[in-house]
């Protein structure tokens, strides 16, 4: 994995931060590092902590899973008091590829000594910053000359005492530069017993130690550092080194964008339009303005071309298509960024609904949009750019499409294609002895054959919509799965923030295999099990799945952190031995054909004991499995006779009875019940029987 993998300026300013806890023996000291982002080829699994007596020469590591772990209790470790120690980080990938080191950082464990309190009071508008000691017998505190700052500081009165209440030492100084991170280092002072401080050196001003100065995030309502708001190609980080407008492509208004000056080696925050950095007699405005840059001539901006701007009644999984690509120094078309938002600047992030890079030949000028992206009768913008190996285009001009009022798919807007509702109070897929009614956190769709559920949990506000898929209508078959017996199912989720973990469980009217298959129109087909074997668990009869997504990560389709959670996914692996389910073609209700047509619907209550009969017990046992076989061959087509005769319909649903309430008693009693029930049966004939023989015998 190379630097260049990870999307930071990597851990420029690690920094040990101390807790508020003694021990006997040592300090409880915590090592904090800004986190790592992730990028499409590049997932971030956790941190590796390296350490040693010499700088550089790291003995010892530990690991840290999880990309938002962001620190290390360095009391566990079993450190020699007043031996130095040096710490480093690196992050690691989820393929096991570890990137480079971090600085070193110096730390030398005490048995008892004072320290500065966590993250000093800087006040701007009274230049004053407030630091507390974890003692009160503190020497040296009071002393001006022990503090130095950096950038350069000075005291409003020199060589005044400086105040002390309690713990804490005012410090009145001349002005405190805003929007600056400061380090202020602390010398000469000990306590009462001659101990020197724990730390020196303490960083201000950048209280979640991401690179970007507290006040200044503040002022831009800015809160990650690896967003690019402006979409100017510049991340938020990016832009405080600069000095530039996080929220504004062109903070020093001539012309160019504050990213393609950087890339192009000017400055983003002084006019310098009609400069020519390259002496080729064309200005830099000029080559901004034809996406020449300064050094490589960049792709031509691309044109968007389908659908065409203004466009209204487009389809909700429209394709769009640009322009051929174009680079006058013949460089490859590397890949292509594509961005969908509700608003024309996409200066907004929660406004952003989809956001991919695409790499295959195929989908660099051409994308069809996956499904529930759009909603009917909405205006959206989209925009393109091109990169080749070096660099990028300018954005496309953004262009506006209106879709179809209403979804021909679902009439109502309930979310659910409307021949695949299944009616409120018909079956009961949770099995929690009521029927199902949809809502917001629950809905239900069937194929037909089989029908399948979605409840949410943690984290998730609505399910907005859910759609079963047939695999056979997915022509891509490269790596596609050949055991998907019961199908996809789409669904589109909103969480309460952004890049929120989201728990949703989904029920099966039937067994399924113990794979979790998904697909995509960008990459393609996926087994989601094996790559996040965490984030699948089955129950233990195959009825029912949890899966944990991730907004803008593993299992969401949009590309982007944005609220929602867009997955196309389904089981698939491992049936019952020697049992493969009917194809859809077959008819009939999910196997139970015959009492399909007689109850009029695969979800009926009667339908469903039989079928869980036949799962749980007739798939277990070959001569089960022989007549499930036969079953499937001979009963569509009287199925299909029954269906088109109501006195043929009650016959049958009448002879059905003894069966379904078999499978009931097997199904739904424990042994215990089971046992009590036979025994009140042979009871009951017995009675009936010597009640028989003996009117029986007096009659004669």
């Amino acid at each position: 994995m190379g630097k260049n993998s990870f999307k930071l300026i990597f851990f420029t300013n690690l920094y040990i931060v101390f807790s508020l806890l003694f021990t006997s023996s040592a300090l409880a000291a915590v090592l904090r590092w800004s986190p790592v982002a992730s990028t499409d080829d590049c997932v971030i699994e956790g941190y590796y902590v390296h350490y040693g007596v010499i700088s550089g020469q790291y003995t010892n590591v530990e690991e840290i899973v999880g990309q938002d772990n962001t620190s290390f209790d360095l009391g566990i470790l079993d450190l020699v008091s007043a031996q130095t120690y040096y710490f480093a980080v690196s992050a690691y990938s989820t393929t096991n590829q570890e990137g480079p080191l971090s600085l070193p950082i110096p730390f030398t464990p005490y048995t008892t000594s004072p320290y500065i309190e966590q993250y000093p009071v800087v006040n701007h508008a009274g230049n004053i910053i407030d630091v507390t000691f974890s003692e009160s017998n503190m020497l040296g505190t009071d002393n001006q000359n022990n503090y130095e700052f950096i950038p350069s500081i000075l005291f409003d009165i020199p060589d005044a005492d400086i105040i002390m209440t309690g713990r804490t030492f005012r410090l009145v100084l001349n002005y405190i530069p805003e929007q600056t991170i400061i380090t202020m280092n602390v010398s000469n002072v000990t306590d009462s017993d001659g101990n020197s401080l724990i730390s020196d050196s303490i960083i201000l001003n950048d209280n979640d130690n991401d690179n970007m100065a507290d006040d200044w995030e503040a002022y831009y309502g800015i809160t990650t550092a690896f967003l690019d708001p402006d979409s100017d190609g510049l991340e938020n980080i990016a832009e405080f080194q600069w000095r530039t407008n996080p929220v504004d492509t062109d903070s020093d208004a001539d012309g160019m964008d504050d990213g393609w000056e950087v890339q192009n080696s000017l400055n983003p925050v002084i006019d310098d339009a009609n400069g020519d950095i390259d002496g080729d007699g064309i200005s830099n405005i000029e080559e901004y303005i034809q996406g020449t840059g300064v050094s490589n001539q960049a792709p031509e901006k691309p044109v968007l071309n389908q659908p065409c701007n203004s466009c209204n009644d487009i389809e909700l999984i429209p394709q769009f298509v640009t322009n051929s690509y174009v680079d006058h120094e013949n460089d490859g078309h590397i890949k292509t960024q594509w961005q969908i938002s509700t608003e024309e600047t996409f200066t907004i992030p929660e406004n952003i609904l989809f956001e991919r890079e695409t790499y295959q030949q195929s989908l660099l000028t051409t994308l069809t949009l996956p499904e529930f992206i759009l909603g009917p009768g909405t205006t959206y913008f989209w925009r393109v750019k091109f990169f080749d190996a070096t660099g990028y285009s300018l954005w496309s001009d953004p262009s506006s499409f209106t879709t179809i009022a209403i979804n021909p798919e679902d009439s109502d807007g309930d979310g659910v294609p409307d021949i695949q509702q299944v009616l409120n109070g018909t079956i009961d897929l949770d099995n929690d002895g009521n029927l199902d009614v949809s809502s917001d956190n629950y809905k239900i769709v069937t194929n037909g054959n089989t029908s399948f559920a979605l409840e949410t949990s943690n984290n998730v506000i609505s399910v907005d919509c859910l759609k079963f898929i047939n695999p056979d209508d997915i022509s891509d078959s490269v790596g596609k799965p050949g055991n998907l017996d019961i199908g996809l199912i789409q669904f589109k989720l909103r969480v309460n923030n952004h890049g929120d973990t989201a728990i949703v469980k989904i029920y099966f009217s039937e067994s399924v295999g113990t794979d979790w298959y998904k697909y995509d129109l960008i990459n393609g087909w996926t087994e989601y099990s094996s790559d996040y074997p965490n984030n699948v668990n089955f129950s233990t009869d195959r009825k029912s799945v949890l899966l944990t997504l991730v907004d803008g990560g593993a299992g969401d389709s949009d590309g982007i952190a944005n609220g929602i959670i867009i997955d196309p996914s389904g089981p698939g692996g491992s049936s019952p031995e020697g049992y493969s389910a009917p194809n859809s073609a077959d008819g009939g209700g999910g196997g139970c054909f015959i009492a399909t047509a007689a109850f009029g619907s695969p979800m009926e209550k009667h339908v469903q004991i039989l079928k869980d009969f036949r799962d749980i017990y007739l798939l277990k046992s070959r001569p089960g499995i022989a007549f499930v076989k036969a079953y499937y061959k001979y009963s569509p087509q009287i199925a299909d006779v029954i269906a088109q005769h109501g006195v043929l319909k009650s016959i049958v649903k009448a002879g059905l009875m003894p069966f379904v309430l078999f499978g009931y008693f097997a199904i739904c009693t424990s042994i215990v019940q089971q046992i009590m029930i036979l025994l009140l049966i042979i009871s009951f004939f017995a009675i009936t029987i010597t009640y028989y023989r003996r009117n029986f015998i007096k009659a004669r």
